[in-house]
């Protein structure tokens, strides 16, 4: 007994020791399939929609093989029997079980947020009934890891929008970076592979500023420009981008979004439902706000401060050529409007 307390309090000291979102997810999962050696363990995020809900696979681990994904598939609709349970635990709020004719058992634990809104539901699939102490383990075990990451959010949130803050964009973009490098590499090892090529994720970065911003502030006072980037904030985070793109306070009055698409003509028109919406906007006494959107595609560059140097290269360009429009950094450069930022950086200037 002694032995087992041990054993759970250094798994979960494990789980408690990671700040990325995605080694905490496979952390969980290895500890919990250390402690229950079990045939299949599978993390689906839980989003509510205005229809129902909708499930997205964070993290899994088969033959103690552990993933944490960001391309999130969703939950197989041939797995009727699964996909019964989940909803049942969603719906119930509590463990659910179910078995199969192999006389394999599925077992659902749902994950609540600080609010007690369910964000997660944790699947087990195992060939023995988990005892009611080992449910309330894993529940416990579970409770652990929802806390913690509400702690670990709460320090990557911008207190006055709720938004991602600036020291948490510098790390993102790292990954991404490194994740596009790894398939470019694939891509030149297996040339024949048209499939990568074709279904690569590409990753696009925008830096948004509100205009005029300066004047709102003069005009009407610092704390009215504090709701006016409150309702930026809110109106860009009200279903414009999907779930899983990314929306950051940058500083002051401006904004980063991180955003997947497949091409940049559909990167642009993201970004240009977010400039029109915002310009539709009815603002309190302001009647209208308008916003610069500069974006390019986070790819080649060496390191964040390049993706944000080129992003900002194109919103300058817009802010100086009428303002209220989306400007793409590689076509900028293809156009010869602007120059690459590497040559603005380096040229042929002199440093000593």
């Amino acid at each position: 007994m002694i032995h087992n307390s041990i054993r759970i309090v250094d798994n979960l000291a494990e789980i408690t020791s990671h700040h990325d979102r995605h080694v905490l997810e496979k952390s969980l999962l290895k500890t919990l399939n250390e402690l229950f050696p079990t045939q299949d363990l599978r993390l689906f995020r839980v989003r509510e929609l205005s229809d129902g809900h909708e499930l997205s696979l964070l993290a899994f681990c088969v033959n103690s093989v552990i993933v944490s994904t960001d391309d999130n598939p969703k939950l197989l609709s041939g797995e009727s029997e699964i996909s019964a349970a989940i909803y049942r635990a969603i719906e119930t709020g509590d463990v659910e079980l179910s078995s199969n004719e192999k006389g394999d058992w599925h077992v659902v634990y749902p994950a609540f947020d600080s609010h007690g809104d369910i964000f997660a539901v944790l699947l087990i699939s195992t060939d023995t009934l988990p005892s009611a102490s080992d449910q309330r383990l894993v529940y416990g075990i579970l409770r652990v890891y929802s806390n913690y990451l509400a702690l670990i959010e709460k320090t990557q949130k911008d207190k006055l929008t709720g938004l991602y803050n600036r020291e948490t964009l510098d790390n993102e973009i790292t990954k991404i970076l490194v994740r596009q490098s790894d398939h470019l590499e694939e891509a030149v090892s297996s040339p024949n592979d048209s499939r990568r090529r074709t279904y690569a994720i590409k990753y696009w970065l925008g830096v948004i500023d509100i205009d005029h911003f300066k004047s709102i502030n003069d005009n009407y006072g610092h704390l009215y420009g504090d709701e006016v980037i409150i309702l930026v904030a809110r109106l860009m985070t009200s279903g414009v981008i999907r779930d899983d793109d990314l929306v950051y306070r940058y500083g002051g009055e401006e904004f980063v979004v991180v955003l997947k698409a497949p091409d940049e003509t559909d990167a642009m028109n993201t970004f240009e439902r977010i400039r029109q919406m915002i310009a539709d906007y009815d603002f309190p006494q302001l009647k209208q706000v308008t916003t610069s959107i500069g974006f390019v595609e986070i790819s080649h560059q060496q390191s964040p401060s390049d993706v944000i140097g080129e992003a900002d290269e194109a919103l300058y360009f817009a802010k100086q050529n009428g303002r209220n429009q989306v400007q793409s950094y590689r076509q900028l450069v293809a156009e010869g409007h602007i120059q690459p930022v590497s040559k603005l950086a380096h040229g042929d200037v002199e440093l000593f």
